[in-house]
């Protein structure tokens, strides 16, 4: 048989001819030897012939229905029903793939439902008795609530086609929804006599049943679908689930061990049974499952593994979690799902250095599958570089998930967070109104609007906001750390106090940072001790408190009382590298600048490769005067970060502040610019090394273009004043000097600046 229609196939080759009608029929001959791809190809080529074959485009829409492709069906289907319009063949094929897919639809298209009832009114004007019209009919009207009209509609089509199972099944359900459940259930139970395979009436009769409060009744038919379709596990589990709902375990379990019983006929019965447990939620009673699967069935192992993470992660399971990832790791180091999981589970666990370690996984994905990059992994990607602190490539990240999809929820979350954290409070502000304008209940866009009212100027509209999210949920306590922080920007210490001590209870760590904070703030350190102290009697492993009463002692000036608080978090965590460099500050601020030093070294040491930690340390070097350490620091610097701006623009200003090469600094500055022209600092470097070099017209420009954009920063002012004295211009240098004064300069420059005016005059 297989030679005589391989034969067949080879001779339509050589003997179809290339007309138009040539290649449907050709096409037709694949179709019904199951040849799907070359038919489509056929088809393809007919319409070349002629872009308004309507044939071909309704023999394309049948080969993309046999493959399950509905939207190319859709498509082929609409064209040749424009083209064909009287052809009812096609207006049945199309209408009824119309109402397929309306009903799949959660939202319901209406352009689905107006094409279902032009086809529908098509078949019933060519034909009042149109089976598939009035099939149509029926549904539309079961769908608008029309009950009477949907069964008369069903009771005509069942007239053409007596016995229709759908139909029945469809007619059984408008009678219930009527009132007419004894009716419903009389048809219902005849099909199931005739149909004893057919699940969708069982499931009628079920809805029945509940409805009318016979849950005995009920759970027979369950008992019935399966005992008549007894291979069928999706009947099996959909027992067990009834049993769960009714709190019958014993009977549940008794159900799904059918499938374990028979592992010829189940052979995935323990994929089954755990998918069944975390459905119900019951991740940990999956896992035994998943575990048996993997070792009765060694082929599958992965597969059975990756379901464990997946429950092990559900239940908060992390460590766990992470162990199994890195074992199926270790095994298939490439595994796509299980490098992703592994990066989310670093990217849960935060911290700077785990956001490295799963922005390179993802990166690694990115490169390897760039046609499978999807707004998810944007957005961890986003979340990863906001862990390692890039916060411009998060939200370059975040921004391209929403550009992926329009209303991603997630991705406008965080670019909402992260304009906050950069300070642009516009940016926040539109982000959150357009997550309220979908969702307009939606708590955390509520808190993340009043946080960006507050960061742009508008506190009452803040305060607004937060009142009637409390009003609307009075235990929000979000909402309410929201007003205590609130207080605290506004400086309303004590309102900030009275607030947070009202949420002692809700066992959130920031309600007693808050209190530490506003208690340093008044100047009330033995408070904010005190404070720090009541919540580690609460929350003894919370390195928030700690964190904020070492920050508000070193904002202080309380240096003792910060080291050993810093000393603390080290050693709690000692690859922390932000809390390395915030101890070394603080020394550096006590006056120790080899205690600094050593720390900023410690930091860099973790992390060689990072760009802050080196930066500091080349700083902190050259500012105590260690120039050939410096100079050694910044040639590292650039030899691993060639084309980073800020190490370019660091390294020309301690270039020609120190006596170095004045033309490597100049191009050194002027590729920073050029890598980022909006950064001013950077243009001020410019206009420094200009300024070294004698370039003094240039460095005057630069420096001019700076004060006019910046009118209220010193350091511009002094470099300005600078330049003008260099070139004899006493007069204009000392009035920039002066308002380099007014400007509230640092310390360290006010001296610089009152020396200059001396020698001014």
């Amino acid at each position: 048989m297989k030679k005589t229609v391989g034969t067949f196939m080879v001779l339509l080759a050589l003997t179809a001819c290339t007309t138009k009608r040539g290649y449907v029929e050709k096409g037709n001959a694949f179709f019904q030897h199951g040849k799907y791809q070359d038919a489509e190809i056929s088809y393809q080529k007919a319409i070349q012939k002629d872009r308004n074959y309507g044939e071909a485009y309704y023999r394309l829409g049948l080969v993309a229905l046999q493959q399950n492709n509905a939207v190319e069906a859709y498509n082929a289907l609409f064209r040749a029903s424009q083209l064909l319009p009287t052809n009812m063949d096609v207006q049945e094929k199309f209408g009824g793939l119309c109402l397929d897919e309306y009903l799949k639809d959660p939202k319901r298209p209406q352009k689905l439902y107006q094409q279902v009832q032009q086809s529908a009114s098509e078949l019933l004007s060519q034909n009042p008795n149109s089976f598939e019209g009035l099939r149509l009919k029926g549904f539309l009207a079961h769908e608008d609530r029309k009950s009477e009209d949907a069964i008369s509609y069903f009771q005509k089509a069942l007239q053409v086609q007596p016995g229709n199972a759908p139909v029945t099944t469809a007619l059984v359900a408008a009678l219930a929804e009527n009132g007419r459940s004894p009716e419903a259930e009389k048809l219902a139970l005849d099909l199931r006599a005739r149909r004893k395979d057919y699940g969708p009436i069982y499931d009628a009769l079920y809805r029945i049943y509940l409805n009318s409060n016979r849950p005995a009744d009920a759970e027979q038919a369950l008992q019935s679908k399966v005992d008549n379709n007894p291979k069928n596990a999706d009947y099996i589990v959909q027992l067990a689930a009834h049993y769960a709902l009714g709190g019958k375990t014993a009977e549940m379990k008794s159900a799904l061990q059918r499938m374990l019983d028979d592992p010829k006929l189940f052979p995935n019965a323990q994929f089954r049974v755990g998918d069944f447990y975390v459905q119900q939620k019951n991740y940990l009673d999956a896992i035994p499952y998943y575990e048996q699967g993997a070792r009765a069935h060694p082929n599958e192992k992965m597969a059975y593994q990756k379901r464990t993470v997946a429950a092990l992660l559900a239940s908060g399971k992390y460590d766990d979690a992470g162990r199994l990832v890195q074992q199926i790791l270790k095994e298939s180091p490439k595994d796509d799902v299980a490098l992703r999981v592994r990066a989310d589970l670093l990217i849960t666990a935060g911290g700077a250095e785990n956001g490295t370690a799963a922005l390179a996984i993802l990166q690694g994905q990115l490169n390897d599958h760039p046609n499978d990059i999807n707004p998810a992994l944007r957005l961890q990607l986003g979340r990863a570089y906001r862990l390692k602190g890039d916060l411009d490539s998060a939200f370059a990240q975040f921004s391209e998930a929403l550009r992926m999809h329009r209303n991603y929820l997630p991705a406008q979350y965080e670019l909402a967070e992260i304009s906050l954290l950069l300070r642009r409070p516009a940016e926040a502000l539109a982000q959150t109104n357009a997550i309220l304008a979908l969702t307009p209940k939606d708590q955390r866009a509520r808190l993340l609007h009043a946080r960006s009212l507050a960061a742009s100027g508008d506190p009452g509209g803040a305060r607004t906001e937060l009142t009637q999210l409390l009003k609307d949920s009075p235990q929000d306590v979000e909402a309410r750390l929201e007003l205590g922080s609130l207080a605290l920007e506004q400086r309303k210490y004590q309102e900030a106090i009275a607030t947070l001590s009202e949420l002692k209870n809700s066992g959130d760590p920031r309600v007693f940072a808050g209190l530490v904070a506003a208690y340093a703030r008044l100047g009330q350190m033995d408070k904010a001790v005190e404070a720090a102290n009541e919540g580690w009697k609460r929350l003894p492993d919370s390195t928030l408190i700690r964190e904020q009463l070492a920050e508000s002692a070193a904002v202080g000036g309380k240096y003792d009382l910060a080291i050993p608080e810093f000393q603390k978090l080290i050693a709690a965590n000692p690859k922390s590298l932000q809390t390395y460099v915030r101890l070394g500050v603080v020394y550096d601020m006590k006056g120790d600048s080899a205690d600094a030093i050593r720390l900023f070294q410690q930091a860099h040491d973790l992390a060689p490769n990072e760009l802050g930690p080196a930066l500091t340390l080349a700083q902190a070097l050259s500012q105590a005067g260690r120039r050939a350490e410096a100079t050694a620091a910044y040639q590292t610097i650039l030899k691993v970060h060639p084309n980073d701006a800020t190490a370019q623009n660091n390294a020309a200003y301690f270039l020609s502040d120190n006596g170095g090469d004045l033309d490597q600094a100049l191009k050194l500055a002027q590729s920073a610019v050029k890598r980022a022209p909006d950064q001013p600092s950077f243009a001020d470097t410019l206009g420094y090394v200009y300024l070294k070099k004698g370039l003094r017209d240039s460095a005057i420009q630069t420096f001019s273009g700076l004060v006019r954009k910046y009118p209220k920063y010193a350091t511009y002012h002094y470099h300005l004043g600078l330049a003008l004295y260099e070139t004899g211009d006493k007069t204009r240098a000392k009035k920039e000097l002066r308002d380099a004064l007014a400007a509230h300069p640092s310390r360290k420059d006010a001296v610089r600046i009152n020396e200059l005016l001396a020698r001014a005059g």
